[in-house]
This record gives C-alpha cells, sequence and structure tokens, in this order.
C-alpha cells in the first residue's frame, strides 16, 4: 500500500481480510455499498451510517467567478453535489492515531495537560510579514538615515510614495 494512501483495490483486500471471505466476494460488497449510497444521494435522500459519518446532496447556487489564468469573468451555473460529515466515532478514530514512529499524538494528551501546557508556554513574538506591509513598515526606518546623509530634513518627515508590484503594477498599467 501507498503511504497515506488506499485505493479501492487496497480496500476490497481489507475488507477480504477482516471478513475472513474472498476478494471476488469483498469486492462485490464495496462495489454494492458505493452504488447503493451514490443512488440514495443522487436521488436526494440522506445515507447516516451511525458513527461513522453522514453522506448528503447540497446546492450550490450560480456563482460569478474569474479564470486565474486570463482574469475574464466566468459564470458558474448552479449545482447540486455529494457532501460528507464524519461522525463523532469516526472523528475521535481519526483523533487518538499514532505517527509511524509509535508515538502519541497530541491529541491523546489529557486535556488538563494540554490546557497546563499552553498556559504555561511563553508568548513568542510574531514574526514579520514578508510582502507589501513589511516594505511599508521597513521604508520609514530607513528614510532617515537616508535623508541625514543628504541633508534633506523634509524629505525624512513624509512617507515615500508605495511602490506597486506584481499583479497590481501590471493592472494599472492596463487600466483595470
Amino acid at each position: 500500500m501507498e503511504a497515506g494512501r488506499m485505493n479501492r483495490s487496497e480496500l476490497v483486500k481489507a475488507v477480504a481480510e477482516r471478513a475472513d471471505g474472498d476478494e471476488a466476494v469483498a469486492r462485490r460488497h464495496v462495489d454494492a455499498v458505493f452504488e447503493a449510497v451514490m443512488e440514495a444521494v443522487s436521488a436526494g435522500e440522506r445515507v447516516v451510517v451511525t458513527g461513522f459519518g453522514a453522506f448528503d446532496r447540497s446546492s450550490r447556487p450560480a456563482r460569478s467567478a474569474r479564470n486565474p489564468r486570463t482574469g475574464a469573468a466566468v459564470e458558474v451555473p448552479a449545482a447540486l453535489v455529494p457532501t460528507f460529515r464524519f461522525g463523532q466515532t469516526f472523528r475521535n478514530r481519526v483523533a487518538r492515531t499514532t505517527d509511524s514512529d509509535g508515538a502519541e499524538s497530541p491529541a491523546e494528551a489529557a486535556p488538563a495537560e494540554a490546557a497546563q501546557v499552553v498556559e504555561d508556554a511563553p508568548a513568542r513574538p510574531k514574526k514579520p510579514k514578508k510582502g507589501k506591509k513589511a516594505a511599508a513598515e521597513k521604508a520609514p526606518a530607513k528614510a532617515p538615515a537616508k535623508a541625514a546623509k543628504k541633508g534633506k530634513k523634509a524629505a525624512a518627515e513624509s512617507p515615500a510614495p508605495k511602490k506597486k508590484s506584481g499583479k497590481g503594477k501590471a493592472r494599472a498599467k492596463s487600466g483595470k
């Protein structure tokens, strides 16, 4: 089995092993379950498997979107889409899984211990952001040093105009 992924044939093998049966029989059963769920949800029914989850159908309204390549507006029609909401048993099972090393996951720690760790942890200073905001914050700090070298006090007091970069610059040139 590929790390982190199970395909349909591997699922069939796992079901056959658990049921002490033949793979051909297990394949028919797995296919029958999937087909029954898809038919029911397509018909507008909700399929609830207690502890595992619920399969449902929801409607997505029509909307306007943008083509990421061209930037052109595209109308996306309304659609019916399948949804799955996992159950509490499923959620708990996933939360208490272990790493490949066999170490316990953080979710297995006692809630009181986890709360204490958070309270005792010192607050870490936030890392500076990279991008426009960081450039804007750095620009005033550099301006006085440059102004002092040139002997211009007025230039140091007024902030430098922001430079546009990336898509904003291209859009500004094209007039969008």
